[in-house]
């Protein structure tokens, strides 16, 4: 696993999800652009009061997030097509949201 700070967009509003286990978690979709004419696309998790914080968000909100790196490879169900991707286990994040906060409580 790859340590990684990875900033962007998010791609389409935030779902706050329950486990079994009765912990908070989401997935979310970050788009990021690397100087390519096409962003690329980071799939994420996130858990507990991380989540939370994520999930006042919305589509299109910018977004950066520290946490742990995989590359991931799936078949393409309409193609056959190898894909790839990358999967980012979020420890902490920050967003412009955040930031505002604190500047207005003090």
């Amino acid at each position: 696993m790859i340590d990684a700070l990875i900033s962007g967009k998010l791609i389409k509003d935030i779902v706050l999800k329950t486990g079994q286990s009765g912990n908070a978690y989401t997935h979310f979709l970050l788009s990021v652009h690397v100087g390519e004419p096409q962003p690329i696309v980071v799939s994420g998790i996130a858990f507990g009061e991380v989540a939370e914080r994520i999930a006042k968000l919305g589509k299109d909100d910018a977004l950066a997030v520290i946490g742990g790196l995989k590359p991931s490879e799936w078949q393409d169900k309409a193609t056959g097509e190898t894909k790839h991707g990358l999967n980012v286990t979020v420890s902490d994040c920050l967003s412009a949201y955040q930031i505002k906060k604190r500047r207005d409580s003090t």
